[in-house]
């Protein structure tokens, strides 16, 4: 059939094409297509599995980093009690330094209280023996001579110079 048409087909070639085509799709259908589906079967459970560990793997770091966070968070509740305590305890040392202080401060103020009292106390005896001393002298000068008014006066004034000079 050298004058037919090129762009038709010959009807035996055309079955034989069918044929072969037929044959090669119930050849691929077994060896191939089968394999080839089973193999994107695996791959997509391989695939699915992955997320669901990396599913599971991001709720178990999410649960860690809560629990991180409640311990940060616990820490810090420690830490800030950890400093109210010495704080308070600072304030407490200082009150009884303080105390002390006060304490040693009042002790040392009686101790020169005292010992300012027992000077004025030994001043006072002081003078008084002076006093009874220069009595007794003019007592003894009076003795002597008769007294005179303006003797008399003499000796109290004598007297009042000598301790004032004593002072």
């Amino acid at each position: 059939m050298a004058a037919g048409d090129p762009m038709q087909p010959e009807a035996q070639v055309l079955l034989y094409t069918v044929i072969v085509f037929l044959i090669l799709l119930a050849l691929l259908w077994k060896f191939a297509w089968g394999p080839l589906m089973q193999a994107l079967q695996e791959r997509e459970d391989r695939i699915n599995k992955r997320i669901s560990d990396a599913d599971s793997k991001l709720k178990e770091a999410e649960a860690k980093v809560a629990e991180y966070e409640r311990k940060i968070s616990h820490a810090k509740e420690e830490a800030a009690e950890i400093i109210a305590e010495g704080k308070r305890d600072v304030e407490k040392v200082r009150e009884e330094i303080q105390a002390a202080a006060n304490t040693e401060a009042q002790r040392t103020l009686e101790r020169a209280k005292r010992e300012i009292e027992l000077a004025k106390d030994a001043a006072v005896q002081e003078l008084r023996d002076r006093l009874v001393d220069l009595t007794a002298e003019m007592a003894a000068r009076v003795i002597e001579r008769e007294v005179k008014p303006e003797d008399h006066r003499r000796f109290v004034e004598e007297a009042i110079g000598q301790v004032e000079k004593a002072r």
